[in-house]
């Protein structure tokens, strides 16, 4: 067969054809196999309202909005584990949604330095201190910090509105959750 004879706007076509066929399949199974199952999976946790995946530059963020809980540490390490059996190893972030408020936020601020500070020299228990007396003079009914090996949680209540704060440990700057 001599290379005259090639139709090549035929090839063009059928290579054009295909790359669609897979595009399309590709885009299927990351919807439909990968997050719409982990959603579903996410939503059925007791503590969850709600469970989003978006997708940017090859990173997919998990936006949870959790109902208020006791240990968010506990919680956090659940959703974890949920994500990571579903993306395996991936490129994944994971951000909480709360129910926050202007006070809640304040009240955030007013030791948001001393986690900022422990999670960078790991003086834990000079923070707990520290924000405790920060936080007295407050309506905060519940607070609560908790360290694990990797993040520092902090947890917050008043009325109905809640606030939820995760922060890696030893990490300097990144974007909080």
């Amino acid at each position: 067969m001599a290379m005259g004879n090639i139709r090549w706007k035929y090839v063009l076509l059928w290579a054009l054809l295909a790359l669609s066929v897979l595009s399309l399949g590709s885009y299927c199974y990351r919807a439909y196999a990968l997050e719409r199952p982990l959603e579903k999976k996410l939503a059925e946790d007791a503590e969850v309202l709600m469970a989003q995946i978006e997708k940017a530059n090859g990173k997919t963020t998990v936006v949870v909005k959790l109902k208020y809980v006791d240990n968010l540490a506990q919680a956090y390490s659940r959703i974890e584990g949920t994500v990571k059996a579903s993306l395996g190893t991936r490129d994944y972030e994971i951000l909480l949604e709360d129910n926050s408020d202007e006070v809640l936020e304040k009240a955030y601020a007013s030791i948001h330095y001393y986690v900022e500070e422990a999670r960078i020299r790991g003086n834990f228990g000079e923070m707990a201190h520290r924000s405790q007396t920060a936080l007295e003079d407050t309506n905060i009914e519940d607070f609560l910090l908790t360290v694990d090996g990797e993040r520092v949680f902090v947890q917050m209540r008043m009325d109905d509105k809640y606030l939820y704060r995760v922060r890696e440990v030893n990490s300097k700057g990144g974007t909080e959750s």
